[in-house]
């Protein structure tokens, strides 16, 4: 009843969908961290919220979304795409732990508002010397999926040429955040043009033929 073709098109439109959603993670987490105030009566709840979006929600979509373009391109380039999916994999993880690391340090501080961790300069120091690293280090993980997938649709020829430059670009960003902090913001700006760009191939694109 549901042969190859028909099971590799439903992969694909999850995964074009998943890069949706990493898109919109992306975007709304940035922008409650950026913008949230954690004094608001819905701040605690607005913040666990974009705690979730960058964890959770945008390791899952990130994974679903490399496994869609290692079903459609993998054939013919195996090895760049399997180790693709592990760097995902490393990158979801690393995210998942960031959002972790910030859930617990905010929830301690609400529960004991009486240690004034906030003018605690050690406390501020650890905390922030301790997010930054493993961001860099997810960041780091996801600019090599990003490069290894760049590589496979180059190779294969399975993916349009400007989104391989879009990977290449993205991928090269994200490798040095922890190198270079600020290069973070423009790594943002280009996980989600690559997020929508990914999306709209997956959706539109032909299943791969079995």
């Amino acid at each position: 009843m549901f042969g190859p073709k028909s099971e590799n098109e439903s992969m694909q439109k999850w995964g074009g969908l998943a890069s949706f959603l990493l898109a919109v993670a992306i975007v709304s987490s940035a922008s409650i961290y950026l913008a949230g105030n954690l004094r608001d009566a819905m701040g605690p709840f607005t913040y666990s919220l974009a705690d979730f979006l960058y964890g959770p929600v945008w390791a899952a979509s990130l994974i679903i979304a490399v496994i869609a373009l290692r079903e459609r391109i993998g054939v013919y380039a195996p090895r760049r795409m399997d180790l693709a999916l592990l760097a995902s994999i490393a990158a979801s993880c690393a995210f998942v732990a960031v959002a972790c690391i910030r859930s617990a340090n905010r929830h301690y501080h609400l529960i004991h508002p009486d240690l004034h961790l906030e003018s605690s300069i050690t406390v501020l120091t650890v905390w922030a010397t301790l997010v930054a690293g493993v961001i860099g280090a997810a960041w780091h993980f996801f600019g090599w999926a990003l490069l290894l997938i760049g590589s496979a649709g180059w190779a294969s020829k399975r993916l349009p040429r400007i989104l391989v430059a879009l990977y290449f670009l993205g991928g090269v960003m994200s490798l040095f955040v922890y190198l270079l902090p600020e290069l973070e913001g423009g790594a943002f700006v280009m996980s989600v043009v690559v997020s929508v760009w990914q999306g709209i191939f997956l959706l539109k694109a032909e299943p791969r033929e079995a």
